[in-house]
């Protein structure tokens, strides 16, 4: 829109249009430019699935770089690590599966921000990511989870010591973490349904997931005969 004004004020000014053209031009610009945002919608379940499935598949990364960490070890060294790392990653998955449900109940499942979602005013209009958007999120969200993960394994292997505990442990609590947040994006779903509605995180990068949520009506089915 902007462009389109630049050159029809650019056009103007060079057949010879009269100022007060020129100004409606201007005019015409300025009320586009306060019509669309440059925050755009983030649809709150996608979001929501690829943060979770992110978190599974760094957790499932974090295990193989242990994994590759051992690559010169000898035979027995390495399947003895491989036994320590598996013993150690299952349980964990499940008893902090079980212990993340409870403590992220109250805030930090998707879930429970949607109270704090407010009707989305349409104006300024704001525009839907579009599919680059979502892929270049997505590759930054993998990139910073993955290197945060492997800083973590790190300390902790200096803490604890090799052997396949530390790193058992932190992909054990990813993939638990994602599993959490992968079945409650189902209750978002649900509610979405439920209430006729589609949940968006409103901001220019999800990074700033819960600080806008806003909701726009869905069309609920004519069903009468």
């Amino acid at each position: 829109m902007d462009a389109k004004c630049d050159a029809r004020i650019r056009s103007s000014r060079t057949q010879g249009a009269t100022p007060t053209a020129v100004a409606h031009i201007a005019v015409t610009r300025a009320l586009a430019s306060r019509t669309v945002t440059h925050e755009k919608l983030w649809r709150y379940t996608q979001l929501s699935r690829i943060w979770a499935r992110s978190l599974v598949a760094v957790g499932i990364l974090v295990f193989c770089v242990g994994v590759a960490m051992q690559s010169g070890d000898s035979a027995s060294a390495f399947i003895s690590w491989i036994e320590v790392g598996l013993a150690t990653v299952v349980p964990t998955t499940a008893v902090f599966f079980v212990l993340l449900r409870g403590w992220m109940h109250n805030g930090g499942l998707p879930s429970s921000r949607l109270v704090d979602a407010t009707a989305d005013p349409r104006t300024p209009r704001r525009l839907e990511a579009t599919a680059q958007n979502w892929r270049v999120w997505t590759m930054m969200l993998v990139t910073g989870l993955l290197i945060a993960g492997v800083l973590i394994m790190g300390f902790l292997i200096g803490v604890l010591g090799g052997g396949g505990m530390a790193e058992g442990v932190v992909s054990g609590v990813l993939v638990a973490w994602g599993l959490v947040t992968a079945q409650d994006v189902r209750r978002v779903v649900q509610i979405e349904q439920d209430e006729h509605r589609r949940y968006f995180a409103a901001c220019k990068r999800p990074v700033s997931v819960g600080s806008v949520l806003v909701w726009q009506e869905t069309k609920v089915p004519d069903t009468a005969g």
